[in-house]
């Protein structure tokens, strides 16, 4: 389960390209299979988010270090 504030990940066959070098949160709690996401570290004042399968995702390490 998908909770918000968690650190996710795309996985690697539903990433679009430069997708690997964006960290990844949730924005809201999984629900229905779907889960709302948006890149931290775009440096955008209004980072995009969208809301995607959960089962393109997996969580990352407790420890990813974030920099934004």
């Amino acid at each position: 389960m998908i909770k918000a504030k968690d650190i996710i990940k795309i996985k690697p066959e539903y990433q679009d390209k430069g997708d690997e070098a964006l960290v990844w949160v949730a924005l809201e709690d999984e629900d229905g299979g779907r889960v709302r996401i948006s890149p931290l570290n775009t440096g955008l004042a209004f980072p995009p988010n969208q809301v995607v399968n959960t089962e393109m995702l997996e969580k990352a390490d407790p420890n990813f270090p974030i920099k934004e």
